[in-house]
């Protein structure tokens, strides 16, 4: 492991800058992690999402289950009926009954192929909402990864831009005072106070730039309104192996490729399921219960019936033959769509590891370059001063010690941005 510090983090604690005095206690990466763990709206809605597709395959399994049913039931008749009477003549009798009925009822289906590849699609369409529920995280720790790297380069960049204002500063009073004693020529002493002008506004932009990277990460911390985020801390950054890992070991965990190999087990259960028309299914109802002409009946009967069925045509004669030849279709296209995304998963990782060692190797180059420009500011100082330098040689040095300035601060940012983008090629989880 090596560990690296942030340029000009040397009072943490103390303020880095002058408007944000008021701001809240500056937040670590864990505080960041446990904020946007509850907060962010992204990754709630897929745990939500997540919890509905779980009830759902939980009650999936109702189907195959005993059913009991009670009824209570009143049925009242009349009817008229045509009598002949002792004189010859006819009449009309109308006879009322009533009757009253208690029953349950419990049925099972011991065989139902449809039920059952129903329940292996809905459990697919679970692990789908699990395989969502990480991919969710991978995105939310990746955002959250950016930004918490934006935002403390962000605060360190106005620590190096007010540091090269004052060096500017200091260069442009040194020029004034030569060219006014008349060993300087007015176009110098022009150029560093644009120079000066220049590095003042910088700061200025860095400012800006700080508030542009609190609202990136408010919104990644689930924060609804702008509020002023200063966060602190120091990075360790792995050092990249020689070698690249074996990316076999971790395509089968990407989020990406979780979802959809469930994919492809739901097109499977689909596929079962439009076959399993032509398979039997068998059911079996038990009935028990009183009848009688009171409220409360005292005559038992019981019914016991198994029922098998073979549904020869249902739908129509071919309804199973398409149905089944279009599920079989998608389960291959699903298939195929699952190699695609192991391909693209195994270039993503590529891209991901390359570009963390490059991003590394620049920061080792950077720093050899800014430790050099250092070096050579020093001497050159001391050289002008002296009348042994050029002021052109004297402002390639100072130029050169600025921009690698800025160049190591954005080295070490953009290693930071490539770990981030490698730790989400691997499907890494917020939190872990």
């Amino acid at each position: 492991m090596r560990k690296f510090s942030l340029l000009f983090l040397l009072f943490i604690g103390v303020p880095l800058f002058a408007h944000a005095q008021d701001a809240q206690k500056p937040l670590t990466w864990q505080d960041c992690v446990r904020l946007a763990a509850v907060k962010n709206p992204q990754l709630l809605s897929a745990l939500l999402a997540q919890e509905a597709s779980q009830a759902q395959y939980y009650g999936s399994y109702n189907a195959i289950l005993p059913q009991l049913s009670l009824t209570n039931s009143y049925t009242k008749n009349s009817a008229n009926q045509s009598i002949v009477l002792a004189d010859g003549t006819s009449a009309t009798v109308t006879t009322v009954s009533q009757n009253w009925q208690a029953q349950g009822t419990a049925s099972l289906d011991l065989i139902d192929f449809g039920q059952w590849a129903t329940i292996r699609g809905v459990a697919a369409t679970y692990r789908q909402s699990l395989a969502n529920a990480q991919l969710a995280s991978s995105n939310v720790l990746l955002t959250l990864y950016k930004a918490f790297s934006t935002l403390l380069y962000a605060q360190d960049a106005i620590d190096v831009a007010a540091a090269i204002r004052d060096l500017l500063n200091t260069n442009a009073q040194m020029i004034q005072l030569r060219y006014d004693s008349g060993a300087e020529s007015k176009g110098n002493n022009m150029q560093t106070q644009a120079q000066f002008l220049q590095s003042d506004l910088g700061v200025v932009q860095a400012r800006r730039d700080l508030r542009v990277a609190q609202q990136q990460m408010a919104q990644a911390i689930g924060e609804d309104q702008f509020s002023v985020v200063i966060v602190t801390g120091t990075w360790t950054a792995e050092t990249v192996a020689a070698e690249p890992p074996d990316f076999d070991l971790i395509i089968n965990k990407v989020p990406a490729v979780v979802v959809q190999q469930a994919v492809v087990d739901q097109t499977k259960a689909a596929l079962s399921q439009a076959r399993s028309t032509l398979l039997p299914t068998l059911s079996l109802n038990y009935s028990r219960g009183y009848t009688g002409p009171t409220e409360f009946p005292n005559s038992p009967y019981w019914t016991f019936t198994g029922l098998l069925s073979y549904p020869l045509f249902s739908g129509g004669p071919t309804a199973t033959y398409y149905a089944s030849a279009a599920a079989k279709r998608n389960y291959e296209k699903a298939l195929q769509d699952l190699r695609t995304i192991r391909e693209q998963t195994r270039l993503t990782l590529e891209n991901a590891w390359d570009s963390l060692a490059q991003s590394q190797d620049q920061v080792m180059i950077q720093k050899a370059f800014l430790d050099a420009a250092i070096q050579r500011k020093q001497e050159s100082d001391i050289t002008y001063q002296s009348g042994l330098l050029t002021y052109e040689d004297w402002q390639l040095v100072t130029t050169d010690y600025v921009n690698f300035q800025k160049s190591y601060l954005s080295a070490e940012e953009n290693l930071l941005a490539a770990e981030g983008q490698w730790r989400f090629a691997t499907g890494e989880q917020l939190g872990e």
